[in-house]
């Protein structure tokens, strides 16, 4: 985990692209009534680390997207 964070197209990588991407997939999963728990846990746990902040919002996010 970890490193330099790069938002240019096909060189995304770093803490923000591995976020977007569990945030993606709780929402694909969550829209097909599948179990997310595993990847909302692992958010809530990334936003304690510095530099992984950002997994807060996404966590919100993800909730917002999904009617529970």
């Amino acid at each position: 985990m970890g490193g330099e964070i790069c938002k240019q197209i096909d060189k995304e990588k770093g803490p923000w692209l591995e976020i977007k991407r569990v945030k993606e997939n709780i929402i694909s999963k969550e829209k097909k009534g599948q179990d997310a728990m595993f990847e909302r846990n692992l958010l809530k746990s990334w936003s304690k680390y510095e530099g992984w902040e950002s997994a807060k919002q996404a966590l919100k996010d993800c909730g917002k997207a999904i009617p529970h």
